[in-house]
């Protein structure tokens, strides 16, 4: 054998040495995240909002329990079935090595009744996202009528509206408003006792409401039939006509 042969000789043993140092440690790594010690240990979930979504909720939608391997939980996939859950609205999940799943949940928080024609119930967050059915409205919350809603995790539409004004509603008028309805030039309150309130298309809906607390606290509410704050710097108040 000559020098040279010598010489490839050696590189090729040496070639053969890293590829079989390559696969220990690649099998090695590979086994070392199928191991105990880097398996899930505990799904922590974060909620932000006081709404009624609880972490157990989360974390039985989520589908990953304790024992799955770290680097088998598709974040994407798990973040998906949590968004499912019609009071979950962003979700973020991460991996915080070496065995916690972290889940962040920014949780839906329900701010009108809504209540079809035949009676029906739901409760709606900001955006008009049904949110759950329910037997009968809050009455810690506007109610809104609407022509139809869908299942949890529906968006109602075309009631924008209708939420600006209920988001304009103070705590001393959601005394006297029983609910708010879309009117053809937009939206009206039916106040305890039948007196029907003209708000109009506002913006926001709080110069309406201001205009009509000053009504209701400075006008004699005797044999009112209705009110039209739709102008609010000039409030309009109709009695009836026949007495009472």
């Amino acid at each position: 054998m000559n020098e040279r042969d010598g010489s490839s000789g050696r590189r090729r043993l040496w070639l053969a040495w890293i590829v079989l140092v390559a696969v220990v440690v690649g099998v090695g790594g590979f086994a070392a995240t199928r191991s105990k010690l880097l398996d899930v240990d505990e799904v922590q979930v974060l909620l932000t909002g006081n709404g009624p979504l609880t972490a157990a909720e989360v974390t039985e939608v989520a589908g990953v329990f304790p024992g799955t391997p770290m680097v088998t939980v598709d974040l994407d996939a798990l973040a998906a079935r949590v968004r499912g859950l019609p009071y979950a609205a962003e979700v973020v999940a991460e991996r915080d090595w070496p065995s916690t799943v972290r889940v962040w949940v920014a949780v839906r928080l329900p701010v009108v009744s809504a209540v079809e024609p035949g009676g029906r119930v739901a409760l709606l967050d900001a955006g008009g996202t049904v949110l759950e059915h329910v037997v009968r409205a809050d009455p810690l919350l506007p109610t809104i009528r609407v022509d139809r809603f869908g299942e949890p995790g529906s968006l109602v539409s075309r009631i924008d509206p209708l939420l600006r004004a209920a988001e304009a509603v103070s705590p001393d008028l959601g005394a006297w408003i029983l609910t708010l309805s879309p009117a053809g030039h937009g939206v009206r309150a039916e106040l305890v006792g039948g007196v029907m309130v003209d708000l109009g298309l506002g913006e926001d809906y709080l110069d309406e409401m201001r205009s009509l607390a000053t009504v209701l606290t400075w006008v004699e509410l005797r044999c009112l039939e209705s009110i039209n704050v739709s102008i609010p710097q000039n409030p309009v108040v109709v009695r009836s006509a026949t007495g009472c």
